[in-house]
């Protein structure tokens, strides 16, 4: 789908609702989709999911786009239940069973809606982030009824690959969140069942020590000496002394993908999706 045809259809479909917010992230396919949506709309009301978990410079990268675009930014954030509270009473997350997802993203997506009458989100999902997320919005579409949020929900860039989103940041001098140098990822959660890099929690144990304490922490408390990262076939990996060993080089049986290696002496902004996980 080309820019015009993105512009056209965030105009069409917006149209068509009272209220059009926009789902932002900080990512770089958010940041895309935000500037679109300017450039179609004029103006734009987005909604910044706080997990809990959200990196400090995801967080200050997101209000510094909004108050430099004149964005009206709504922050939803769950006030009764924290994430690590519920790891240390359900175990983590799974890649099977994302219970995060709705207890982080739907609830208060879910109330939000409820108090501004369902209004119509767009996101910045893109089918070729993944070949599973492809089998599914093959199906599903552009734009489809989200039952988890109660509210119609359409993804303007679902056709759009990674290279037209980096040239289209390119060619508009968009801002890159920082997190995907130092991270390798845009830090809306620090941590997830995704995430199995080694580079990357280097990175955070290093950066972030004191949240990357409260992984630790969760795996302590695990009453099965549970880990952070499942690594397939039933087994985990404690990051609490995987990452001491890995940094001291002696942490035998994991060997890391070339792109991991050469990622210690090269800058690497996107590849945590394709290669690091």
């Amino acid at each position: 789908m080309s820019i015009d045809e993105t512009v056209r259809a965030i105009q069409k479909y917006s149209s068509k609702y009272e209220e059009t917010v926009v789902d932002f992230s900080g990512g770089r396919y958010s940041v895309v989709l935000l500037h679109l949506v300017l450039r179609a709309l004029g103006e734009a009301k987005v909604a910044y999911i706080d997990t809990t978990i959200s990196l400090p410079e995801c967080d200050r990268f997101v209000n510094e786009v909004c108050d430099a675009w004149g964005v009206d930014l709504i922050t939803l954030k769950r006030k009764d239940v924290d994430f690590w509270g519920l790891v240390k009473k359900r175990g983590f997350p799974h890649r099977r069973f994302r219970w995060c997802m709705k207890e982080f993203k739907s609830v208060p997506l879910r109330l939000f809606n409820q108090a501004y009458d369902a209004p119509l989100h767009l996101t910045g999902t893109s089918k070729h982030e993944s070949s599973f997320r492809k089998k599914i919005y093959d199906v599903r579409g552009m734009f489809h009824y989200n039952y988890s949020i109660r509210s119609f929900v359409l993804h303007p860039l679902l056709d759009w690959t990674e290279t037209m989103v980096y040239d289209y940041m390119e060619k508009n001098y968009l801002p890159l969140n920082p997190c995907y140098k130092e991270y390798y990822g845009s830090g809306n959660c620090y941590y997830c069942p995704f995430i199995s890099s080694l580079l990357y929690y280097t990175n955070l144990a290093r950066l972030q020590h004191n949240l990357f304490s409260k992984i630790v922490d969760a795996e302590n408390a695990m009453r099965k000496g549970g880990g952070a990262v499942y690594v397939g076939k039933g087994r985990v990996l404690r990051l609490g002394t995987a990452i001491p060993r890995f940094n001291s080089g002696s942490l035998k049986g994991v060997k890391l993908p070339e792109c991991e290696a050469k990622a210690f002496s090269k800058e690497l902004y996107t590849c945590q999706k394709r290669c690091l996980m």
